[in-house]
């Protein structure tokens, strides 16, 4: 056997050895989502919501969850009848205390790396400040286990009495006055004390303007087996996942 030869039989070789490495790193993995908000506002005066006007752009590879019969290199969007959740999903509809927003699942392969595959998933509405009721990444990596990362954004019109809720009335404390004696001309001279003028522990805005829309962030990442279901949960909204080996 000729030098030549030898060396393009380890070259092949090697090249089918890595084939054989990333076949084993990589799996194709069912992934669905069922996402709903929580209606019941009484949780808005219970955080310090940042002020959010826009959905950050993290990824250039990432891949938009909206059009029907989607498939590409790593992406393939499964039809309704494939859904596992929908007796879940049926029972959110039927409360008043939910509204779903996003119900979808797909095909994609999963990797040891980490953000190898980002899919931005939107759902609900688009409100009058442009923003989707729902809008975000997902990305599944693995090891021993499957991790799940979520970057979710989820945006609501306020009622009046909503906003009022986050509303800050002035940008600082006030001013209250106590009459106290001046020791020099025995008259009543009044002395002022800061005062915290925030309705609530709530400074979500420092204007006084009533707010029309909030927009909150649920950023997460969760260890995961296969097959079982998991909640992730947010004062506002929630999220079920079920990550399944494909057939």
């Amino acid at each position: 056997m000729t030098k030549l030869t030898s060396g393009i039989i380890l070259t092949l070789t090697l090249i089918l050895l890595n084939i054989s490495i990333v076949q084993a790193d990589t799996s194709n993995y069912k992934v669905e989502l069922l996402i709903f908000s929580h209606k019941p506002s009484d949780t808005l005066s219970d955080e310090i919501w940042p002020d959010i006007t826009s959905i950050p752009q993290r990824s250039s590879r990432s891949l938009a969850y909206n059009q029907q019969d989607q498939k590409t290199d790593y992406f393939t969007r499964l039809p309704k009848s494939s859904l596992s959740l929908s007796n879940k999903q049926a029972s959110l509809r039927r409360s008043s205390l939910y509204q779903v927003l996003f119900h979808e699942a797909w095909i994609q392969p999963v990797s040891e790396t980490k953000g190898d595959n980002v899919v931005r998933i939107n759902g609900g509405e688009i409100l009058d400040n442009g923003l989707y009721e729902l809008d975000g990444y997902i990305s599944i990596d693995k090891a021993r286990y499957l991790h799940f990362r979520s970057d979710l954004f989820h945006s609501r019109r306020l009622s009046p009495e909503e906003s009022l809720m986050l509303l800050k009335p002035s940008p600082g404390p006030t001013l209250t006055s106590n009459a106290e004696t001046n020791p020099e001309s025995g008259s009543e001279m009044p002395l002022t004390q800061p005062q915290d003028s925030s309705m609530n522990g709530n400074h979500y805005l420092t204007q006084t303007s009533i707010p029309d829309f909030i927009t909150v962030e649920m950023e997460s990442a969760r260890r995961m087996r296969s097959n079982e279901l998991h909640y992730l949960d947010h004062p506002l909204f929630g999220m079920l996942v079920m990550i399944s080996p494909a057939e």
